[in-house]
């Protein structure tokens, strides 16, 4: 990961980790849209750019993934209203997610193959942030880890009331999350500083 993916990681992180619910449940039915509307970005912009001026593949694409994000929500529904009920708005904040990494890691020339190999790329370094977000904030915050299933969550209890959880339970609320994600980005960024160190001390020697 380099820098100004930190950054742009960050960025998105504060718009789409934080708003949701801090169980593992719910950032699984977030990534999990994030790589069905990240491959079908990629799709739809390789399909417009054959019908349609350069100009128009943002529009087109930013309508597209909107769009698909409220069939999905409609399906979440039928599935599980529970689930579809406390993500709310939240479900429509991956196609934010997949129209910015689509466009910033966008590069000309690509085949279709090798553009969707790039865009999965860049989604399984987000997604796996985000994963370790919400497991973090579901284990710690509530003692459990959840999965979805047409009910809402299936939870299971790993930790009863002990003082570790009692401190953790901080991670549940908005603040605690805000504090959990500045730790892991200022991990990221430390772990990325003593490679680059690490690389120019190797080139130098």
């Amino acid at each position: 990961m380099k820098k100004n993916e930190l950054y742009v990681y960050s960025a998105l992180s504060l718009a789409v980790l934080i708003p949701v619910p801090g169980r593992l449940a719910y950032g699984i039915i977030i990534v999990i849209m994030l790589y069905l509307l990240t491959a079908l970005g990629i799709l739809f912009r390789k399909l417009s750019s054959m019908f349609f001026e350069y100009g128009l593949h943002s529009v087109l694409i930013a309508v597209m993934l909107i769009s698909t994000s409220v069939l999905i929500r409609q399906i979440l529904i039928m599935i599980s209203p529970f689930m579809a009920f406390v993500i709310g708005i939240n479900i429509y904040v991956p196609a934010l997610t997949a129209f910015i990494l689509g466009n910033l890691y966008r590069k000309s020339g690509l085949s279709l193959g090798d553009s969707l190999k790039l865009g999965m790329m860049k989604c399984n370094a987000y997604s796996a942030f985000a994963i370790v977000f919400f497991f973090i904030r579901d284990f710690l915050g509530y003692g459990t880890i959840t999965f979805p299933c047409s009910t809402g969550v299936h939870e299971i209890m790993l930790l009863n009331k002990t003082p570790v959880l009692m401190i953790g339970s901080f991670l549940a609320t908005l603040p605690g999350g805000i504090v959990l994600l500045a730790v892991l980005l200022a991990i990221i960024a430390s772990t990325m500083k003593r490679f680059e160190i690490l690389g120019t001390s190797r080139r130098n020697g």
